[in-house]
């Protein structure tokens, strides 16, 4: 179940502007109005639990305990600093890398904001994944491929085909996602890197940039979070384009190469939080911008100028209104709708938790003129939204996260809207007595068995008609991509396209480890409950056994039960059938989900799987025995044989990980908090253990430093390895004294020694024992990590699967010791698995040729520097000096190089102040190092 919030994931280059036009502002001062922003509005209307705990779980998680805040512009960063580090692309190794698979889930699409059908071949379609990219299938849903690049912006959030004859192989999307990301959290925002466009009918994409110098360490534009994109289709010149941004409708006449404002604002606030444009087929332009903005209104203009676009809001529309959605007649467009959430007027409906919201919908008719006063016609008609009896059924938007209206091309009265459910009215929503509820939940659903409505998916983001039969119609929502072949039908069947559509958020993971070679996977996903698959089959179809955002989940050896958790740790015990469907279930947890994190942990006892142990805020739990839990499908907390530790309790402290010894000793159990402490207890399957605190001044210092994951070795409990998940500090420390003493082990992955600069956050970590040696892997955000031997600061974690997973989020990595088997949980393409059977199949060190050596002197350097390095090979080499967020800004193509040592010369004299990396590619050789500027 989906609740979702006005987060933003980052990610951070701006958009083109001209110099003549362009607008920027000091990135703190936009950044704090759009934090502000953010705050009055969650004060402004009535917040689901579950979304609030989100907000809190994801900013803990990743903010800068110094700061509170996600540092600026850290995607971009991130992923520069990223392509510093060694990956299994460049490895020279007398041993094959992994063989790391895409595992699905095949059937289960992610959240998918955008999608549209190519004009001149229906076959054609393209989606955008709010985390996972751009996917395109040519074969209508059938098969899909990505299409974006892993280092390329993967929160997508509109689309759009130039739609005039000669310009169709023109395409373009959006980036930036202001609301709803389930990356980030809170206040702190990842920032989009603005709009890309495809030239070749969306197969591959560039990102537009400014012609101007651009600032990409701050927030300083607007496009950085695009709402939509719209093209003009009267246009002749080189393409009249316009989007959508945080405050602002921007136009550019010429493909996106420049871009004006010619609505809202760019550099003055307030800001409009939410925005939208549409344009008709004869390029009239509609515009609504939110009523916290300085240039407020629903907007309309005959030609897209600025002193064109009047605006035609009436009177009696309500003062209070925060996102609204534009939809056009396609066979009038002089009639348009506008669905929106409007605090405090319109119709009040109640979501299954019994909170209010008001929403309201709008016709507008143009009539002559300019289109204001009598030259337009309004109708409210807002007391004909869906509002029944049942739970899940009343219209609701989640405070304006899934919000669409469209009207179906050939049937001006069939109009359909979209919040959580999809419905449709034949009579324009004239009144309330012809509208039917055709997707999202279950229709009569209720709590706690709550279902879905068949073959479809709740949170509606877009519905799109197939242009040659509108009775096709294509739904996407946090389910994915799904399809009717009559959208008329009193009771609409819907076929999923979700077919390798790989674009599901996972949280957790898990394998039975009992099992070697066993082919099951489970894992917890954002809004697609927890998935399950037993087939190896990269196409298999996965079953979901348990509904609700996935949280942690386990398997007991040999599949003898299986256990899911919903958000706030809701625990389910299970057997599962076959075929994957749930056989006997029974809810678990003793205290119904108070002050848990919003993805709660808990772990079995690897030597005796009828004990658990269950982070329940505060304080843990320990089950004595889950065998006596009867499977009597009941789902009400119950205190069977649990045992609160009292011991545990920390008021000013929430446990964010658990992990349990198998060997040396058992029944250890080592939990961390959101506030930095690592605790053990000995002997803690009896009793009340007292814990041993583990905290030293080695760990990090911030007092809110997140620990997201504990690694123990199975065969020393002695041995084990902590995580702190928060940007800006240091992640990895290992310990062979049981948390005694604790070592940096972060390597490579951290910026600086003190975990400073532009480092990935780091998620989780496994320790995998391979013959006699160890394999550690570490899960980030910018993809998975691996190494075969911890040299402290000196570890050398490599980049693993860079073709497959690339630089996506890995949340959390599960592992098998029979079999090697490495399951790997991402935030946006699903999962990866391969088996690990030699250290040199990660690490490449058997065989490895030793690196080029790359001197850069002087360094720091506010002027000339010299470059030297030696090469095996004689021939050519090329140098980039990239910036923090991966801009190459300057280069030597096809230097002539000899075998040994070789000099070359930059004059660095008009570079800012800041971090920079020298990249030398040979014809055999690849290197990188720093550069520091003062």
């Amino acid at each position: 179940m989906k609740i979702s919030l006005p987060l933003i994931i980052s990610l951070s280059l701006c958009m083109p502007f001209s110099a003549a036009t362009s607008q920027t502002v000091p990135g703190k001062k936009v950044d704090e109005k759009i934090n502000h922003q953010f705050r009055e509005r969650k004060r402004s209307r009535e917040s689901a639990l579950e979304e609030k705990d989100r907000a809190a779980y994801e900013m803990k998680r990743l903010a800068d305990p110094a700061t509170g805040r996600i540092p600026e512009s850290i995607r971009e960063k991130e992923l520069a600093f990223s392509r510093t580090l060694p990956s299994d692309n460049s490895m020279r190794s007398s041993v094959p890398p992994v063989n790391w698979m895409s595992r699905g889930p095949w059937n289960f699409g992610g959240r998918t904001r955008s999608f549209a059908i190519d004009l001149s071949n229906e076959s054609i379609m393209v989606a955008g994944s709010a985390s996972g990219g751009v996917w395109r299938s040519a074969n209508a849903g059938q098969s899909w491929n990505k299409v974006t690049g892993n280092t390329q912006n993967p929160a997508v959030t509109c689309i759009a085909q130039d739609p005039r004859p000669a310009y169709r192989n023109t395409w373009y999307y959006g980036t930036g996602e202001a609301y709803g990301a389930s990356q980030s959290g809170g206040s702190a925002f990842f920032l989009g890197s603005g709009l890309f466009k495809s030239t070749d009918n969306g197969v591959t994409w560039v990102r537009k940039y400014p012609t101007t110098a651009e600032s990409p360490q701050t927030f300083n534009a607007v496009n950085q979070l695009i709402w939509n994109v719209a093209v003009d289709p009267t246009d002749t010149l080189a393409g009249e384009i316009y989007i959508a941004t945080y405050g602002a409708i921007m136009r550019s006449t010429n493909g996106g190469t420049t871009f004006g404002v010619v609505r809202g604002s760019a550099s003055m606030s307030p800001f409009s939080y939410f925005t939208d444009v549409a344009v008709t087929t004869t390029g009239v332009v509609y515009a609504a911008l939110s009523s916290d903005g300085s240039q407020k209104g629903i907007w309309r203009s005959a030609i897209g100028t600025n002193a064109s676009f009047v605006n035609i809001l009436p009177p009696n529309f309500p003062a209070s209104y925060d996102r609204i959605v534009i939809g056009i007649n396609p066979s009038n467009e002089n009639e348009v709708y506008f669905l929106g959430l409007t605090p405090g007027f319109g119709k009040t409906t109640y979501n299954f938790q019994g909170e209010p919201e008001n929403n309201s919908l709008w016709r507008y008719t143009y009539v002559s003129g300019n289109g204001t006063g009598t030259g337009g016609v309004w109708e409210d008609l807002s007391a004909n939204l869906p509002s029944d009896n049942s739970m899940f059924g009343k219209f609701n938007c989640q405070g304006g996260y899934d919000l669409v209206v469209r009207v179906k091309p050939d049937e001006p009265n069939v109009v359909f809207i979209g919040g959580t459910n999809l419905y449709r009215s034949t009579s324009a929503f004239n009144d309330s007595l012809n509208t039917t509820m055709i997707g999202g939940y279950g229709i009569n659903t209720t709590l706690p068995w709550f279902e879905i409505y068949p073959n479809h998916h709740p949170d509606q983001h877009s519905v799109t008609f197939l242009p040659s039969d509108p009775d096709v119609m294509i739904s996407t929502n946090d389910g994915g991509v799904f399809k009717t072949t009559n959208c008329m039908s009193p009771s609409v069947s819907w076929i999923p396209l979700n077919n390798g559509y790989l674009s599901t958020q996972f949280y957790t993971a898990a394998l039975d480890h009992g099992t070697p070679n066993d082919s099951v996977i489970i894992g917890g996903a954002q809004d697609n409950g927890t998935l399950y698959t037993n087939s190896l089959s990269p196409t298999a179809n996965w079953t979901m056994p348990s509904s609700g955002d996935g949280s942690y989940c386990a398997i007991a050896d040999g599949g003898s039960a299986y256990y899911y958790s919903r958000q706030q740790g809701r625990v389910m015990k299970s057997t599962m059938k076959t075929n994957g469907q749930v056989d006997k279930l029974v809810r678990i947890d003793p205290t119904g989900g108070a002050d848990y994190v919003f993805i709660s942990p808990f772990a079995l006892d690897p030597s005796n799987q009828n004990m658990m142990y269950l982070a329940a805020g505060h304080k843990l739990w320990r089950n004595n025995d889950l065998s006596a839990f009867p499977m009597d499908s009941t789902w009400t907390t119950k205190l069977q044989n649990w045992d609160s530790l009292q011991t545990t309790l920390d008021t000013n402290a929430l446990i964010t990980s658990i992990a349990v010894s198998t060997n040396n000793p058992p029944h250890r159990v080592y939990y961390g908090t959101d506030s930095r402490n690592l605790y053990r207890l000995d002997n803690a399957n009896t009793g009340q253990p007292v814990p041993v605190n583990l905290t030293t001044s080695t760990l990090p210092a911030g007092a809110t430093s997140f620990v997201s994951c504990i690694a123990v070795d199975p065969d020393s409990a002695d041995h084990v390895m902590a995580v702190y998940s928060n940007y800006s500090i240091y992640s990895l420390f290992y310990s062979t004294d049981a948390g005694t003493t604790w070592t940096k082990v972060g390597g490579n992955l951290e910026a600086t020694s003190t975990g400073a600069g532009n480092g990935p956050s780091v998620r989780w970590a496994s320790i995998l024992p391979v013959g006699n040696s160890r394999v550690y892997l570490v899960g980030t955000s910018t993809g998975l990590y691996a190494t075969d031997t911890l040299m402290g600061t000196s570890t050398v974690w490599t980049l693993q699967s860079s073709a497959g997973i690339g630089n996506v989020p890995v949340d959390m990595i599960d592992v098998r010791r029979s079999d090697g088997l490495v399951a790997v949980a991402t935030h946006g393409v699903g999962f990866y698995a391969g088996n690990v059977t030699d250290p040199g199949q990660v690490t490449g060190v058997k065989g490895l040729k030793k690196e080029s050596v790359l001197m850069i002197y002087p360094n720091p350097t506010n002027g000339p520097v010299n470059i030297a390095f030696t090469l095996e090979k004689a021939g050519t080499c090329d140098v980039e000096i990239i910036d923090e967020v991966g801009k190459v800004i300057k280069k030597i193509n096809g230097a002539s190089c000899v075998s040994g040592m070789n000099r070359l010369s930059m004059d660095l004299s008009s570079f800012s102040a800041g971090i920079y990396y020298c990249h030398l590619k040979g014809a055999e050789d690849k290197t990188v190092q720093f550069i520091l500027t003062k």
